[in-house]
């Protein structure tokens, strides 16, 4: 049985994915696992009642999952991981910690305003 899924719909194009970084993660996460949805492209201008009624702060993604909505991608992902978990996407321990410390230096790089001070 295939799963339902609500994803942003493009601005004036209501029949082409939109822009939303979340809804395209879990949609990948799903193509990557070769799991069946189904798609519901939502205008977040003019938002379905029924949508609304499934996700009240009218957030995207969402997915049904045994008669439940879920909208946390995080947590959609997640439990994709978990009923579906090959390929699996999770990071190994011995690199969750590669790249932790990019985003501070990247920050001190860019708002350093002396060349000498070693960022």
């Amino acid at each position: 049985m295939a799963l339902e899924i609500a994803v942003k719909a493009a601005v004036g194009a209501p029949t082409i994915l939109g822009d939303c970084p979340f809804s395209q993660r879990v949609l990948l996460t799903l193509e990557e696992k070769k799991i069946a949805y189904n798609t519901h492209l939502i205008d977040v201008s003019n938002k379905p009642q029924w949508f609304l009624e499934v996700s009240p702060e009218g957030k995207v993604p969402v997915v049904k999952f045994v008669g439940k909505w879920v909208s946390d991608y995080d947590v959609i992902v997640g439990i994709l991981e978990e009923k579906y978990p090959e390929p699996s996407f999770v990071t190994p321990p011995q690199f969750s910690s590669v790249g932790s410390k990019i985003f501070g230096t990247f920050v001190s790089f860019v708002k350093s305003k002396d060349s000498n001070d070693g960022t």
